[in-house]
């Protein structure tokens, strides 16, 4: 016989939490004694419907009568209305969904997860926000329609295989670790979804999985050893290629300094003090590699005689410029030095495959130990690292001024009596 209503009024609560078949897949939930005892209902289904489909419970309400509770009667219309060959099976949504009232209105979609996610973003530093951008609003949705709805985006609806067919579009041009990159800012925007409840619990399916790996081989910068710099000097001094004035410039004062050349590029004069003797670029210049967090920690650099007379013949001919190194063209698109300008000119000397500006930082790191018997913290602080000792990070404010200023004077000498010429 069917279950009926005196059948459940007649179920009494034990030890242990009871369910109870009522029919087409609902079933009656009576708590144990220690919680109480109480009694409500529950659909089990299945979701997308098949045998593929994933187990899915859909909590109806609670037993009884009155505002908030449920008959056996109302409960079985109730999940007839709602199950899977109804409701759900006509819009392919999760019957879940109609029970939080997500059957109202249009369904969220990817471009809402995404302006969502870029909204809330607004302590990122301007460069990694565009990139943020151009990774969501451009590589994403030319393979995953911005107008896709959330709901076909959650795990349990196949959402993986369109990560998937993300990833790959990507890889197949070479770029194995951008693929990971743009998973991982989708991953972002869809838990940003989640949070707003506009998809399931643990639905990402961007989230990387324990055992997946990224195909890209990581390669360390291009870098010579200490003793192939004779010959790079000569090659610089005698600029062969008949690189530009400014790029040379730029490209000698890189090696005494080794400044990333985001920030080589971008050095102003207002940032030197001759009363210290002292190059002092802001946290806040691209290169230096500060966060949002450490932006307020400005880069020293102690200035040496062979720095300062660099300096000497830019001022010459970049006094009336707000920066140290003008642009090579008349219509760049930086009114600094292009960035790119100090490898480009050792591309152009013949150094495309042996060595990169950024290469450059690990001979003072290498050779100020080997050859110059300089202490490897005094360095690593000359190179724009910051503390990375949480306990050193709160207490240790030094700068080492003094010390790091030794270290560059004999570092310069060196690289001229190696041939440097200024």
């Amino acid at each position: 016989m069917p279950f009926s209503e005196s059948d459940l009024r007649a179920l009494k609560a034990g030890p242990k939490r009871m369910v109870v078949g009522a029919g087409n897949s609902l079933f009656v939930v009576v708590e144990s004694v220690g919680k109480g005892g109480g009694k409500s209902f529950l659909g089990i289904t299945r979701f997308p419907p098949g045998g593929g489909g994933k187990r899915v419970e859909v909590r109806i309400g609670p037993y009884g009568r009155g505002a908030g509770k449920w008959t056996l009667k109302a409960a079985r219309e109730e999940w007839e209305r709602t199950s899977t060959w109804t409701w759900s099976k006509d819009t392919g949504r999760d019957p879940r969904e109609m029970k939080k009232g997500a059957d109202q209105g249009p369904s969220k979609t990817l471009d809402d997860a995404i302006q969502g996610f870029l909204s809330t973003k607004t302590s990122l530093k301007e460069f990694t926000l565009t990139n943020y951008r151009r990774q969501l609003e451009n590589q994403v949705t030319e393979v995953i329609p911005a107008t896709t709805p959330l709901r076909e985006l959650e795990w349990d609806n196949c959402g993986r295989d369109k990560v998937f067919k993300l990833r790959t579009h990507i890889e197949d041009r070479g770029s194995y670790d951008q693929a990971f990159r743009v998973q991982k800012v989708l991953a972002q925007a869809l838990d940003y979804a989640i949070l707003q409840g506009w998809m399931r619990r643990n639905q990402t399916p961007a989230t990387k999985q324990k055992g997946e790996e990224s195909k890209h081989d990581p390669k360390h910068h291009p870098h010579i050893q200490w003793e192939q710099v004779p010959e790079l000097l000569e090659a610089i001094n005698l600029n062969r290629c008949s690189g530009h004035v400014q790029s040379v410039m730029a490209l000698k004062f890189l090696l005494m300094t080794f400044l990333r050349a985001g920030a080589l590029a971008r050095l102003e004069w207002k940032w030197i003090s001759r009363k210290d003797n002292l190059l002092v670029i802001p946290g806040t210049t691209p290169g230096l590699k500060r966060t949002k967090k450490t932006e307020d920690l400005p880069h020293h650099v102690p200035l040496t005689k062979e720095m300062n007379a660099l300096l000497k013949q830019a001022k010459q001919m970049n006094g009336h410029l707000p920066y140290v190194f003008g642009p090579v063209r008349e219509h760049s698109r930086y009114p600094h030095l292009d960035p790119e300008s100090p490898n480009n000119l050792l591309k152009g000397l013949g150094y495309r495959e042996v060595l990169r500006a950024h290469g450059w930082r690990s001979l003072p790191l290498t050779a100020g130990q080997e050859v110059l018997k300089a202490p490897h913290d005094i360095i690593q602080r000359q190179m724009g690292h910051l503390i990375c000792d949480k306990v050193r990070k709160a207490y240790d404010k030094s700068l080492m001024l003094e010390e790091r200023r030794d270290f560059l004077d004999q570092w310069c000498k060196l690289l001229v009596k190696n041939g440097l010429k200024i």
